[in-house]
């Protein structure tokens, strides 16, 4: 049957061992964050009763991006259940076979010269490198340049020192992963996963290259491609000691923003402690996870117990 609204379904599993829970009274409240204030004062609220199996469902209608907040209480009294929403149609990554990555290209049998099973010619292309530089030379010595050493003259600088928001830039374009943490988080949660406040779960549950180790002391450190992660909290420097080491720890999920991953030496660089050479630096850290957080009154308030913010 065509769709009669948007429709929402999903479940109630049991904390730990996400065991689906029957009979639990399902609160929905929808409120629109429009800019039209008139939207503002729009709402929808409903209440219903999961099935043997822990679902529920609920049609509503609606247009754009609305807030939902779903509760779940049992006999009245709120119960400390998660709230899992269908909603993850993704297929999963998968590797390419080396047959489905060989390409035909139209044209190819008539001699087009269009071929991507070919290995280039690389005797061609080192005579074409051989020219260029035989032309880069020759346009030396137009200008006078004729000794292999060309002493230039003294000059001033004048430019100003590059400011903190080019570094930003930088540290985003060198990076090689991006992410939306609130998306990420509820896309963790609808495949019925419980992180808490652990962002090492949250880094691990959204890259797979993440994973812990447990020193002697029984400190867990977080590890990627076998060596150390930097974490760098809005573009501040890291310095290796105790405190400005682990402080990304005392960040709740919801006050991050967004999570950059970058293999960039040169952005380890600007952001670790000093004392660090270059080649220390690429021993000791794997990435730099650059944190963006959100400013303190855009954080939202953390769902008491039993409830689902999404």
């Amino acid at each position: 049957m065509p769709e009669q609204g948007i429709e929402l379904h999903g479940k109630v599993v049991s904390m730990v061992r996400s065991k689906p829970r029957a009979n639990v009274e399902v609160t929905a409240f929808l409120a629109s964050p429009g800019d039209d204030p008139e939207s503002k004062n729009q709402k929808f609220f409903d209440l219903f009763t999961t099935d043997s199996l822990g679902r529920f469902s609920f049609v509503s209608q609606i247009e754009g991006k609305w807030n939902l907040i779903l509760a779940a209480t049992e006999k009245g009294k709120k119960k400390d259940y998660r709230i899992v929403l269908d909603r993850v149609f993704a297929p999963s990554p998968r590797m390419y076979p080396l047959a489905e990555m060989q390409v035909r290209v139209a044209g190819e049998e008539e001699g087009s010269g269009l071929s991507v099973s070919k290995p280039a010619d690389t005797l061609k292309t080192e005579e074409d490198y051989k020219l260029l530089l035989k032309a880069y030379e020759d346009s030396l010595k137009r200008s006078g340049i004729n000794e292999k050493i060309h002493h230039l003259d003294e000059v001033v600088i004048k430019a100003r020192k590059r400011d903190k928001a080019h570094d930003v830039y930088q540290a985003r374009t060198k990076s090689i992963a991006y992410y939306d943490v609130a998306s990420e988080m509820d896309d963790i949660q609808d495949r019925d996963i419980y992180i808490g406040n652990d962002i090492h779960d949250l880094m691990m549950n959204m890259n797979p290259s993440f994973y812990p180790e447990s020193a002697p002391s029984g400190r867990e450190y977080l590890l990627y491609k076998g060596r150390l992660v930097l974490f760098v909290i809005n573009y501040e420097r890291t310095f290796h000691e105790e405190m400005d080491f682990n402080k990304y720890r005392n960040l709740s999920l919801e006050s991050i923003k967004s999570v950059y991953i970058s293999e960039d030496l040169g952005t380890m660089c600007r952001y670790a402690d000093p004392m660090f050479t270059p080649m220390n630096i690429d021993k000791i850290y794997g990435c730099v996870v650059l944190i963006e957080t959100l400013p303190e009154e855009e954080v939202s308030v953390k769902g008491a117990k039993g409830v689902r913010k999404t």
